[in-house]
């Protein structure tokens, strides 16, 4: 039998981990059979594409030499092959494809952190994976690869579904791929019930299946099945004592748990067996900061920083906390650090203007959230919050052009009818305010702040038209019952539905009542006073000038390299009888 036919007699390519040695004297003989013109090449027009085809997969060292040999192959089959070396070539075409999309997918699923350009190398490897198999439908290892590149954030989750059930069929005699199988057919499940029988049936197939036991343990978490939970994650620390992210769940578990205590002490450990982790110390942080200790939780951050000083999730959650507690400038100082490492990071950014904000750096806070929105143009959020700023700043006008676009393609958006009802009324076009609360209020019936401030307009509007002491004293109240009648603000709202109706004595009750739990309130004290003088009140807020609005460039993001990347080629109303400040009465 010729040389290649015994080499094409067994499964293609099963023992590439043969020595090196070997390998060299073969691919030499082979060269030297090509250079004779030896016979056992003579089997058709693409025979020497499949023969270099061969070389190149036996001596390939990087993913353009995998490239080269699947481009050989495929020329070789378009050419023309006699039947053996047909079934020959469409096997080392399958093996290529999917050795490469292999190689591509432990970018996406072994390294961190996650390359950027992940989506791209996805997309190569999956149509690697659907040309091997096109050639090759039984071939239950693509499949379930599609299926797991397809179910990340993204991905054809119908796609998904196909691959994953034809790999479930494909791989009966593989119990160990089989149960990886059932791993991802459960993850992709939106059947509860479903999701955790897959996941009971990876853990049957192959109890070592350590991603089994993982994905069990977040589920029975999810479910509120802590103790469950638990025992899965124990499982997890006995196959390997070393598992960070096992001791994340545990801890967080037990957090689930309020059993704060021993989550703290359940962290202590694990620092004391890696004091070179940030991981625990976040972790800790993230306990003491649910239990208020704000204090406890910077240290725990500043010893995670120390330990890893380019931790961006460590540097952001110090500056949130840090912001918290008024310390701007050192809040300031991470946000900086952050920027340094990643410049374009939102959430850095979105930070950054959160602490202008704080300090009515309204501006640079605007500034901020226009770069964000220069990448992210359609970010309904990002609108929202740069309309609060711009009210925060008494550009209201603005503020309503952008909860205008939201709300275009979210009608629905009560929080956004809401804060454009605010911006109106600070513009006293109380008709057009009242609209927007009247509808927020159809979609959120018992939201204090709406109820509140829909009930002030109709209270005290100079507008004849627009008052209605009864329905503002019925808002008013069902405002009280919300919030326990503790709130002061809204207390004076009902006293001041009493006054329109000339009921003085209980407008006097109420309006005490908010003096003696806000005493500090100038306004609340001037409502009383008229109302003793049997007045009722009238307000009508107007902002008559805007301040300008403020634009800022964004950095330029810099481009980064990976050889693995670059060998896969990825290479009109009435007018205001009494003006007040731009904030409503809540």
């Amino acid at each position: 039998m010729p040389l290649l036919q015994v080499v094409r007699s067994s499964r293609p390519f099963s023992w590439i981990g043969s020595t090196p040695n070997y390998l060299a004297i073969l691919a030499s003989l082979i060269l030297l059979l090509v250079a004779a013109g030896h016979p056992a090449y003579a089997d058709g027009p693409g025979q020497a594409d499949l023969d270099e085809a061969t070389l190149k997969k036996l001596t390939a060292q990087n993913m353009a030499d995998l490239e080269k040999a699947i481009e050989l192959c495929e020329s070789a089959l378009e050419k023309g092959l006699d039947d053996e070396n047909t079934k020959y070539a469409e096997g080392l075409l399958t093996a290529c494809l999917y050795e490469h999309a292999s190689r591509l997918s432990r970018l996406i699923f072994d390294q961190r952190p996650l390359d950027p350009r992940w989506p791209a190398a996805r997309r190569v490897a999956l149509k690697h994976l659907e040309r091997a198999v096109e050639v090759d439908p039984q071939m239950g290892s693509a499949q379930l690869l599609i299926a797991r590149l397809q179910a990340l954030t993204g991905g054809d989750l119908e796609k998904a579904q196909t691959a994953i059930t034809t790999a479930i069929e494909l791989l009966t005699e593989e119990p160990t791929e089989l149960s990886k199988a059932y791993v991802i057919r459960g993850g992709i499940s939106k059947d509860p019930e479903k999701m955790l029988a897959d996941f009971d049936q990876a853990i049957e197939l192959d109890p070592r299946n350590m991603d089994a036991w993982r994905v069990r343990g977040l589920y029975y978490m999810s479910q509120q099945q802590n103790e469950k939970a638990l025992d899965d994650f124990q499982r997890l620390l006995e196959s390997d004592p070393n598992d960070l992210a096992a001791h994340q769940a545990v801890a967080q578990t037990l957090q689930q748990m309020k059993q704060f205590d021993k989550a703290l002490e359940h962290l202590e450990e694990v620092i004391q067996t890696k004091p070179n982790s940030s991981i625990p110390y976040k972790l800790k942080a993230q306990i003491l900061e649910e239990n208020g200790k704000l204090s406890a939780a910077i240290d725990s951050l500043n010893q995670a920083i120390r330990v890893s000083s380019q931790d961006l999730g460590a540097l952001i959650t110090r500056a949130r906390l840090l912001t918290a507690e008024g310390q701007f400038d050192l809040a300031e100082n991470d946000i900086d650090r952050v920027l340094q490492l990643n410049p374009q990071m939102p959430q850095a950014i979105l930070l950054r203007s959160l602490i202008a904000a704080a300090q009515e750096k309204y501006d640079e806070a605007i500034g901020d959230l226009q770069q964000l929105l220069r990448l992210d143009p359609d970010n309904a959020d990002i609108k929202v919050q740069m309309g609060t700023y711009y009210e925060f700043d008494k550009q209201p006008s603005r503020a309503i052009a952008l909860y205008d676009e939201v709300l275009e393609n979210k009608p629905d958006q009560w929080g956004v009818l809401r804060r454009r009802g605010d911006a109106y009324l600070s513009l006293g076009q109380q008709a057009k305010a009242v609209e927007n609360y009247e509808a927020a209020l159809k979609l959120r019936p018992e939201d204090s702040g709406i109820l509140n401030n829909l009930a002030w307009v109709l209270a005290t509007s100079p507008n004849d038209d627009l008052r209605n002491g009864d329905r503002a004293i019925e808002l008013a109240e069902r405002a009280c019952e919300a919030t326990d009648y503790k709130q002061a603000h809204i207390l004076s709202t009902l006293a001041a539905g009493y006054a329109e109706l000339g009921n003085f004595d209980e407008a006097v009750k109420w309006s005490e009542k908010a003096v003696e739990m806000d005493s500090d309130e100038e306004q609340l004290a001037n409502e009383l006073e008229s109302y003793r003088e049997k007045k009722p009140w009238r307000e009508r807020q107007n902002v008559e000038t805007e301040n300008p609005t403020n634009d800022q460039t964004e950095t330029a993001d810099p481009q980064q390299d990976d050889s693995a990347l670059k060998d896969a080629g990825l290479e009109d109303e009435l007018p205001a009888e009494e003006e007040t400040s731009t904030e409503t009465n809540e």
